[in-house]
């Protein structure tokens, strides 16, 4: 049975949305990933997404603390079930290791300020290649855990639901960054 992805920050405040042009120009490199923070600015926890294993835990000079987790079976917003990568960035802490298995409820760390970074906040790449989970197109040389790819990378939105239900209670809030475009925002619902 296929399973539906969640946001893993409960109250999402977007900063930086996917391939944004305007990123791209201020930054003068492709954003292959969407930058959160909550909206409060006051719970910085990021979630498991849904049920998964983590693949790979470790610093990159770029990225900072990184995971990396394979999530199987996912209901993609277009009717679509693939396997999914999502990739974590720039993370305050860590609490899992590599090989555990993790749910929507697993804590698994604190989003925050590590590596090429200008601010707390979590950036996540969702990629569909699954075999090479710690390689990303968002880093031009190898990294630490993180490996030079290919862009394999899809919007977040396609594969995410907002779980506005107990005991989520998820929602999605627009920081008004020119970073961010209206597309980044449309989430459907769980």
């Amino acid at each position: 049975m296929a399973q539906k992805l969640i946001l893993p920050i409960n109250k999402t405040r977007i900063t930086a949305g996917y391939k944004n042009a305007n990123y791209r120009k201020e930054f003068g490199y492709n954003h292959y990933g969407v930058d959160y923070t909550d909206q409060q600015k006051s719970d910085k926890t990021v979630w498991g997404s849904g049920d998964g294993v983590i693949t790979h835990v470790g610093w990159s000079n770029s990225c900072g603390n990184v995971i990396c987790a394979v999530y199987k079976n996912c209901q993609l917003t277009n009717g679509q079930v693939k396997d999914l990568t999502i990739r974590y960035y720039h993370l305050e802490k860590i609490y899992v290791k590599a090989g555990d298995k993790i749910t929507k409820d697993t804590r698994l760390g604190l989003y925050g300020n590590t590596g090429a970074s200008t601010g707390d906040h979590l950036h996540l790449e969702i990629d569909t290649d699954t075999k090479y989970p710690n390689y990303t197109p968002q880093i031009g040389k190898n990294s630490g855990v993180l490996k030079s790819g290919t862009d394999s990378t899809i919007n977040p939105t396609l594969a995410l639901y907002v779980k506005a239900t107990a005991p989520d209670y998820q929602s999605v809030k627009n920081s008004g960054y020119d970073t961010v475009a209206s597309s980044d925002l449309q989430f459907k619902n769980y």
